[in-house]
Formats: C-alpha cells, structure tokens, sequence
C-alpha cells in the first residue's frame, strides 16, 4: 500500500510541484518562484467557470440526492438499501467518453428527447455550462445517495419515539435531533460533489471541445498540448498543483464531517 501511495500519488505531486515552483533565473539558471503562479490570471475564465459550474452542479445533485436518500430510507427495507448502494456505486463511478456521447444522442441539438421535450423552445443547449451541469448530475446525484443513505437510515427509530412521548412534533424532531446529526454528512456530501465535478476532465472534453467553454481540467490538456517550448507545461502544473490543493481540502473537509456524523450513528 505503502509502495502504491509513493508511486501513483505522491512523486507525481511531488514532480509537478518542482516543475510549477522553478522558474528562469536571471544568470540564465533555474531558481524556486511563484512567477507561474502569477501567469495563472490569464486563466481567470477558465477557473471562473470551473467554480460555477461545480458550484451550480453540486448544489442540484446536493439536493436531489438528499430528497432521494431520505425518501428510500424511510421505505426501512434493507433489500432496497442493498441495491440502491450498489447501483449508486457503479453510476458514480460512470463517466469519461461513453457518457457524453450518451447525452450527445439523448438530448444533443438533433437527440431523442431534446424534441420531445421541446428544449429548443426554452433555448436549452446541452453544449453549454448549463449542459455540463446536466451531464455531471449523472454522476454527482447517485454520489450523494451514496454518501447520505447511509445517515439516513442510520437515524433510530426510538430517537423519534421519544420525540413523540415527549410531546415534540416531526418538525421538532428533525430540527433538533434529525438535521444536526446528518447535517455534517449532508455537508460533506456537496463538498465532495463540489470536487468531483471540479476535477472532471473527460466527458467535458467531448462535449464542448477545450476552446468553447473553458475550464481548468480543459486547459490543464490544452496548455500540455502546446509543450514545454511555449511554457505551456510549467502553467499547466501550475493549474495541477491548485487542483491538488483543492482535492486535499475537499478530501480532509468530507472525512472531518463523516466521522463527526459516524459518531451518533454507531
């Protein structure tokens, strides 16, 4: 495990890190500098849109997640939470080319349902942020099932019995003991939809190209494409190093808040 960790995790960080950190030095060497960094401006846009999207994207999956988990976590069969587990691990982990080609055909300017809806007359596109948001809800709402049904259905039944006996109504219920103990996992649910979403490279490269609607894991492939004669390779580490920053946070942020949620559960 350890060997797999230092090969496939840390000396690639490692590796890019150096490559971002060195820059040209004025006797003609290399020296350590955040200039880099600093040409990242010229990439405001892409990581403006990232943002919102993601923002946007987590926000619906959040919710849409959230209402689903609670709905089958209240069914009580431990059948159908069995399944539903298994079925959102696949799905969440579902994605690159196929499925944007499966949207591209569903509800691309000429798909099956992009008629029968009559998308064109609200100006839907799927080749837009709005799109993106669309496709990513794919992934991002099994996702969150995933990572709530678990509190959900960890929620006792004798917690709201004794709710009851003490005159509290539901609303009581979930406002002081439902919500603040699946609060935390709700939390960590969007954030780590936030991450997932940030970092999604491939289906967003099929889908609008790496020109139309930039993004930063697009211009991370776009600026690798130009090489290391035009600089493009120390700016697209760069991107990398924050992207790594960002799945660092997102990673600590979501175990923090599963555990602290984990502790009313057990």
């Amino acid at each position: 495990m350890t060997l797999v960790l230092l090969a496939f995790f840390i000396v690639p960080i490692l590796g890019m890190a150096m490559v971002a950190f060195t820059v040209d030095a004025p006797d003609g060497g290399t020296a350590l500098g955040l200039d880099h960094f600093l040409e990242l401006t010229d990439h405001s846009r892409a990581i403006g849109n990232s943002v919102k999207v993601s923002l946007v994207g987590a926000a619906i999956g959040a919710l849409i997640g959230t209402i689903t988990s609670f709905c089958i976590a209240q069914i009580r069969s431990r059948r159908l939470d069995s399944v539903v587990a298994v079925l959102s691990s696949v799905l969440a982990n579902d994605g690159g080319a196929p499925l944007a080609f499966s949207f591209i055909v569903t509800l691309g300017n000429t798909g099956l349902l992009f008629g029968l809806l009559g998308l064109d007359a609200i100006g839907f596109s799927l080749y837009s942020w709005q799109g993106l948001v669309v496709m990513y809800q794919y992934f991002l709402i099994p996702t969150m099932i995933m990572v709530t049904l678990p509190t959900f259905v960890g929620l006792r039944r004798e917690w709201q019995e004794a709710n009851t006996a003490l005159g509290g109504s539901p609303w009581t219920f979930w406002r002081r003991v439902g919500l603040p103990v699946a609060a935390p996992a709700l939390l960590g649910g969007w954030i780590l939809l936030f991450g997932s979403a940030y970092a999604t490279h491939a289906s967003a490269a099929v889908l609008i190209g790496t020109g139309v609607y930039p993004l930063v894991p697009l211009s991370i492939a776009s600026e690798l494409r130009s090489g290391a004669s035009g600089g493009g390779e120390a700016t697209a580490m760069a991107l990398g190093v924050t992207m790594v920053v960002i799945a660092v946070v997102v990673l600590f942020l979501f175990t923090r808040l599963q555990r602290r949620s984990a502790r009313w559960l057990q």
